[in-house]
């Protein structure tokens, strides 16, 4: 199948790659057999649509259901205009306030970190697509959105992707937004969470 190549964050000293199949913008991670995930000097790179034959990870968890193991791959073309192309496809891209990524559903801590919390409501998976609709301002490695009223709190989202950090993400850019996986901190009675994470943005220049 044709994917194309949306995202690359760290993961270690690994590099997590996300696609988006395009004959049915269904979200995908990029593994390789045994499971694992790309060395960090993967050739897979943002906007390259490759041929991909995959297996269906076996031992998924939701929301994390887009893990594919890699069989085969060849390389095909390059999309030079990313945002274009996803604001074409026909997949949907969260607007606005971040109360409105994954239709909702995320928590927001005391310090504005986001996270899915519940496993009985959850999304229907764990990446998407969004538009701001003020700036996000770059602070001590995390996207800031800046509170609406002096009722409210700054949003905050860590950054995690490859490409070097911008300071400012302008109202009206497409990032990439995904959940990290199921977590708690040590000795912790807190149950586990998912913590919402900006992977990067599209046709900055």
């Amino acid at each position: 199948m044709e994917i194309l190549i949306t995202s690359k964050t760290h993961k270690g000293k690994a590099a997590c790659v996300g696609g988006l199949i395009i004959n049915n913008n269904r979200f995908v991670r990029l593994l390789n057999p045994g499971n694992w995930d790309q060395y960090a000097d993967t050739n897979f790179n943002i906007g390259d649509i490759w041929n991909i034959n995959f297996i269906e990870r076996e031992d998924v968890e939701p929301p994390h259901i887009e893990d594919i193991v890699i069989q085969s791959r060849a390389y095909i073309r390059r999309v030079e205009n990313f945002t274009a192309f996803i604001s074409n496809c026909g997949i949907t891209i969260y607007r606005g306030s971040p109360n409105n990524i994954f239709h909702g559903l995320l928590g927001w801590t005391g310090s504005g970190s986001g996270y899915i919390g519940n496993r009985e409501n959850l999304p229907d998976n764990s990446a998407g697509f969004w538009i701001s609709d003020k700036d996000l301002i770059l602070k001590d490695k995390h996207y800031h959105y800046p509170s609406i009223n002096r009722f409210s709190r700054e949003k905050r989202f860590p950054y995690v992707g490859f490409e070097n950090p911008v300071g400012i993400i302008p109202a009206g850019t497409i990032v990439r937004i995904s959940l990290a996986r199921w977590w708690k901190p040590e000795d912790s009675e807190m149950g586990e969470r998912c913590y919402i994470q900006l992977s990067g943005w599209y046709n900055l220049h």
